[in-house]
Order: C-alpha cells, then structure tokens, then sequence
C-alpha cells in the first residue's frame, strides 16, 4: 500500500531534516518511513498531517492529487519544535535503562522509540504560550513518567516499593539531559 511522504514533502519543498524536526523524528527515520512500500501507524500518519496542515487521507491514500492539496494549502510555516527529538529519545532510553535495565532499553525497537518520542513531544508542546518555566518542567516531566511507565508496564516491570523514589532521580536526570539539548527552556 505505501504511502504519499516523500511526495509531500518534496511538494511541500522540505529537507528530510526540515520534516523531521517538524513531526519530532530523525532524518534517518524519515528515510526509513518513506520507503517504497512502507505502511505508516496511525502516529506518524497523525504527526504528518498534523505537521504538513493536510488531511490525513493526503499522507496515505494512493490517488491523492498531491499538486491540488499543496496549492490548496500553502506552504507551512516552520514552527519552532522546542524538545528536542534527540535528546527526548536519549531520555527515554536512559530512563528505561535506569528503571528497567539496559538490555531492555537496548532492545526498544527504532518504531516504537520514535512513536514514544513523538508523542512526548506532541504532549510537551501542547502547553499554554504564556506557562511559566515551572508549568514546562512539570509538563515535561509528566510525559516522561507517562512514557516510560508505559514502556516498563507493557514489558512486564511491575513497580516494587523502591520504585517511585528510582523515578524521581532517573527523572532528574532525564529532564535535565533532555533541557540541555532543547532550544528553549
């Protein structure tokens, strides 16, 4: 079946960097999605309809008239992603690594990882203009407990009483590292 990404984003006149920083990916996973052939999930169907202002019958169906919904839509504006997909990635992993050992973060797939950062992203970024630094944080760190408990739980880690304190200082950390590499805050 496949689908129209590569086509809309040479419609669209974007890198394969451009679009990924605006759907919070990589540029490799870019590639990797716009093979011949590739099925798309629901999350990047969603990230890329929602990134490019198109329907998202536009990302996968194979008649669409990519020249009547680029002219329809424009080009659009590039948006300042403020987490950073790499550094939500590497905070993730290492959140797993703390809290469920390195061989089980080590064997996130490249699919999943990318769908846990984009939907860290996509949470982190829906915040109000005007929040406080503090509000950001506390938003940030909520999707990362949000994500990484829901990694650990579908691999079978159940919580011991230890637990909530492991948490907070793989939190810690993990917001840090992932502030470091964010453009804003």
């Amino acid at each position: 079946m496949g689908n129209n990404l590569k086509e809309l984003r040479l419609a669209f006149l974007l890198t394969p960097r451009e679009l990924a920083e605006r759907i919070g990916a990589d540029t490799q996973q870019i590639a990797r999605l716009e093979a011949e052939g590739r099925e798309l999930s629901e999350e990047w169907i969603e990230a890329v309809a929602r990134a490019l202002g198109v329907p998202k019958s536009a990302v996968i169906d194979p008649s669409a008239d990519i020249g009547a919904i680029v002219a329809r839509v424009g080009r659009p504006p590039m948006t300042l992603i403020k987490t950073c997909p790499i550094g939500a990635r590497f905070a993730i992993q290492a959140m797993v690594a703390k809290l469920g050992g390195l061989k089980m973060a080590l064997s996130l797939d490249e699919d999943s990882l990318a769908t846990a950062v984009q939907n860290l992203i996509a949470y982190v970024e829906t915040g109000e203009v005007d929040e406080t630094p503090e509000e950001s944080l506390n938003r940030l760190s909520l999707a990362l407990r949000i994500i990484v408990l829901t990694i650990l739980q579908s691999r079978g880690i159940a919580p011991d009483p230890q637990f909530p304190d492991e948490m907070e200082r793989a939190l810690a950390g993990a917001t840090s590292l992932l502030q470091s590499f964010s453009r804003a805050e």
